[in-house]
């Protein structure tokens, strides 16, 4: 990272920290936006028997998420430091597609919503045909069979950022992640995941008190997360720097569209979710890339209650995280 008395010009793409002032990507003068926003009580009765049922289907609770606003602003969980890091111009940072696998449930070049075998008619009938209003820039691509992540391919941007659908973007989570493939294109780079609470929708930081975690696994392909080491800790200058990490917990990544293909993108035998985190960070390190997780990138991410529908596909293997694990050992 470069000293806040160093000018940021079309030659260095270093991001600058300028404490004290507001970054160039920087929303600076926030609408409150009207209307239920984080957390959402629904009342007795029907409403809240509905509440109920909707969590049983699909592990959170759709009467909630339907009171709240669209563009509700999301609570800003990223270090207060964020806000002071200017960025290269948008002229300088690659484009970026957000591809958003779903199963029941100004840098962007589009976003694709990939249905993951899905058989509810408002998925199916009704979702293709409200999303023609953006003229192109959201597409629905269908899959035959459940495949996850691993086979959501249609993208156009310069960089793939992949998410689960249940996300929501905090306040500026694009420019500090698009910017590692300006500095090296061979970067696996990974957001701050915040949690969403499955009843309530409301946004809980990740990391209280601003403990920097990284991403490691077990013997038996258990994720875990440790605090970076102290060698890490010594080369950065600010605490939100971004940082080195073994690997990451899957679901919501950002990977150069070519440097993915380059490395022969997912294996095909890794099938819907569960090893595919590991196996493309072993491959990235291996191959003279580095996975690293962007401090002032967060997204929030719900963690479904319990349900009672399974997320398995019909018909398919109850055992499949543990066969891509399998696979990825091999």
């Amino acid at each position: 990272m470069i000293e806040q008395n160093v000018k940021n010009d079309s030659s260095n793409l270093e991001p600058i920290m300028i404490k004290g002032i507001l970054g160039n990507y920087e929303p600076k003068n926030l609408v409150k936006i009207p209307g239920p926003g984080e957390v959402v009580s629904l009342k007795d009765g029907e409403e809240k028997q509905r509440g109920e049922k909707s969590v049983d289907d699909y592990g959170f609770n759709e009467v909630a998420s339907e009171k709240i606003s669209l563009d509700r602003h999301a609570r800003d969980t990223r270090p207060e430091e964020c806000k002071y890091w200017k960025y290269p111009s948008v002229d300088k940072l690659p484009t970026a597609s957000v591809v958003l696998v779903f199963f029941d449930e100004e840098l962007l070049k589009d976003i694709i919503l990939v249905d993951d075998y899905s058989d509810e008619e408002h998925i199916t009938v009704r979702l293709p045909e409200y999303i023609k209003k953006w003229n192109g820039l959201v597409k629905y691509v269908r899959t035959k069979q459940r495949v996850g992540l691993v086979e959501a391919r249609a993208a156009q941007g310069d960089v793939i950022v992949i998410l689960d659908a249940h996300c929501e973007c905090v306040t500026n989570w694009l420019p500090p992640l698009v910017t590692r493939f300006a500095l090296n294109r061979k970067t696996l780079a990974v957001p701050i995941a915040d949690g969403i609470e499955w009843n309530t929708l409301q946004h809980n930081s990740a990391y209280f008190g601003g403990t920097r975690y990284r991403g490691i696994w077990e013997w038996r392909f258990l994720h875990k997360e440790t605090e970076i080491p102290e060698r890490e800790r010594n080369r950065m200058k600010y605490r939100t720097e971004p940082y080195k990490s073994p690997t990451h917990a899957g679901g919501l990544l950002a990977i150069d569209k070519k440097c993915f293909f380059e490395l022969g993108a997912y294996a095909p035998d890794i099938k819907i979710w569960g090893g595919e985190q590991y196996e493309l960070s072993f491959k990235v390190w291996m191959c003279g890339g580095q996975v690293e997780w962007v401090t002032c990138s967060h997204v929030g991410h719900l963690y479904r209650g319990p349900r009672r529908r399974s997320m398995h596909p019909r018909g398919g293997n109850l055992h499949q995280s543990h066969i891509n694990h399998l696979r990825v050992a091999e």
